[in-house]
């Protein structure tokens, strides 16, 4: 999780800000050792292969000039095509949305659905571990950068230029990197292109053959690249929420006739249930 007090992070992406390293000490260990030939596994755990949708919920405290301080609590959902053999499981992600909400209306911020939709994200790995009793699915940090290729996208720095060959227009809107826009209501607003690496690990639990809900860990950084208006650079501050429990995510199996176009409404029963849910102690 974030641990300094002053970043240039956004909910996955707001306004533009000082940029600071900030790379998970367990960032490193991005696959889990999955049983994936023991006879064993098979015959205990859950097939919970198929396709899945996953709503995330992250909740950040920023410093913002001209405003001060807000809390922005921003939902994704994404779909997932989950593949498993033994304990180990293979998730292929499609991200729909990403909404903010913000404690002020005197800030706004949004990302287009197209530009989510974008996101091309790696393969996920995770496993699936039987504790105390409990069928427990455990997800190591995953890194995704959006708006660059880099060779290395745990440990390379993020592009801090225009010209630098390692950007690209990822979101197809004619502008490098992933297009952000942001206001301060009445004062100043515009488009922002930036580069971002997004970090994550998933500690969730069960809770009947077609849901499993936890806590999310996670850590972004930005690069603001151009804006539209100047003051849109203008530095400012970020931290995660320190309450662990404030960052939930729930995955729901679901079939075909669930789509990117159909998702915000039919998710609003797992978002309630989220938000009631007793979430598992830490594996």
């Amino acid at each position: 999780m974030t641990t300094g007090k002053e970043v240039a992070v956004g909910v996955l992406g707001l306004m533009g800000g000082v940029r600071v390293a900030l790379v998970p000490i367990l960032l490193l260990a991005s696959t889990c050792c999955c049983a994936a030939d023991a006879a064993s596994a098979a015959e205990t755990l859950p097939d919970l292969s198929g396709r899945w949708v996953t709503v995330q919920r992250l909740v950040a405290i920023a410093e913002l000039p001209f405003i001060g301080e807000v809390r922005l609590v921003t939902t994704i959902g994404l779909f997932s095509e989950v593949t498993q053999a033994g304990s180990c499981l293979t998730l292929e992600d499609a991200y729909c949305f990403a909404d903010i909400d913000i404690s002020t209306e005197l800030f706004v911020t949004d990302i287009p659905d197209a530009t989510m939709r974008s996101v091309r994200s790696d393969p996920r790995i995770a496993e699936v571990q039987i504790v105390e009793g409990e069928i427990r699915l455990v997800h190591d940090w995953h890194t995704e950068v959006r708006g660059a290729v880099l060779d290395d996208p745990a440990t390379d720095e993020l592009p801090n230029y225009r010209s630098d060959p390692r950007v690209i227009d990822m979101d197809e809107d004619g502008q490098i990197g992933f297009t952000i826009t942001a206001a301060i209501v009445g004062m100043f607003g515009g488009d922002t292109y930036v580069v971002q690496r997004f970090c994550y690990r998933l500690d969730g639990a069960l809770v009947d053959p077609d849901t499993i809900v936890g806590v999310v860990e996670w850590s972004t950084e930005q690069v603001i690249l151009w804006a539209t208006d100047a003051l849109l650079m203008m530095p400012y501050t970020q931290s995660v929420d320190p309450d662990p429990t404030a960052h939930r995510f729930i995955m729901r199996r679901v079939d075909a006739s669930w789509s990117c176009e159909s998702i915000r409404e039919r998710v609003v029963p797992l978002l309630e249930l989220l938000n009631a849910a007793e979430l598992p102690a830490p594996s």
